[in-house]
């Protein structure tokens, strides 16, 4: 219960102060919601920023030779040896893919900038990928500026599920102007990829800081609760906004502490928010 000072002034400026308690469950429910879907809604944003990464692979997959025009530059197996790629070194070769759609005649359809992408190991259980977003801005309104870089865990992966450690590192711009550093650390097990029977499981610690203003959030997979995300349950990409089972813990540094469960795998975009206090809300995301 928070305490509220009420005051009360008679015509003679005398003044009468009491102090009544007031239910605050409710506000601090808010609160946790709002500053909950902030936070969702920049990690919606970076999957659409994923998406672009895996469109770019597509791209460079189809490309039978290297060629260059004015808004895209594709290079197969380039010699690590003789351009050197940071992070790349364990590979002889790897492929490169410059998008330039910063000019006008340069527009594609969701997104506008410069991405840089690398890959390498794609066919030899190696894969490893790197992306250098500057300044893309998504057809939402977002914009990123940083990088992401995936690398299949070889340990981890098997015939029929493949897994990969994602580090991502950026600024992150709402359309409003805020913009935000974020951080990331992301396990992804692929089962059943690309087809109409994928289940994605996801491990992830996550952190967004204000820069605009004064934010600062922490988010972290509950241990053996990660989050799983089906295509069957949504439509193709669609499926990455909305997890169907998993939890997660979430702090702060202005003292909001809470946890998200997104639920036990049915096919809905319900969620249960649980205060410090032990209070719930249930909402949709």
């Amino acid at each position: 219960m928070r305490k509220f000072l009420i005051c009360t002034v008679t015509l003679g400026l005398i003044a009468s102060c009491t102090v009544e308690d007031m239910d605050d469950n409710v506000s601090i429910q808010n609160s946790d919601k709002e500053n909950f879907e902030i936070f969702n809604s920049l990690d919606g944003a970076m999957d659409s920023f994923d998406i672009i990464s895996e469109k770019a692979f597509e791209d460079v997959q189809s490309s039978s030779k290297s060629f260059q025009e004015s808004c895209v530059s594709v290079e197969l197996l380039v010699s690590n040896q003789e351009n050197p790629l940071p992070g790349f070194e364990e590979y002889d070769y790897y492929s490169k893919m410059i998008l330039n759609y910063t000019e006008e005649q340069c527009q594609f359809d969701d997104w506008t900038g410069k991405l840089e992408y690398y890959v390498a190991g794609v066919f030899n259980q190696k894969w490893k990928d790197s992306t250098i977003f500057k300044n893309v801005r998504g057809n939402d309104g977002h914009m990123f500026d940083g990088y992401r870089v995936a690398e299949q865990n070889e340990a981890l992966s098997t015939e029929t599920i493949k897994v990969f450690d994602v580090v991502i590192d950026g600024v992150i711009t709402e359309p409003n102007g805020n913009s935000y550093r974020y951080t990331a650390n992301r396990n992804f097990a692929f089962e059943n990829r690309f087809t109409s029977e994928e289940v994605i499981t996801l491990q992830e610690s996550s952190s967004v800081e204000g820069i605009t203003e004064a934010f600062f959030m922490k988010s972290e997979s509950v241990d053996g609760a990660p989050l799983v995300y089906k295509v069957a349950c949504f439509n193709r990409y669609n499926f990455l906004k909305y997890p169907v089972q998993g939890s997660l813990d979430f702090s702060s540094s202005f003292g909001i502490n809470f946890n998200i469960d997104f639920g036990d795998g049915a096919c809905d975009k319900e969620v249960i928010l649980t205060g410090d206090n032990g209070e719930s809300i249930v909402f949709d995301l």
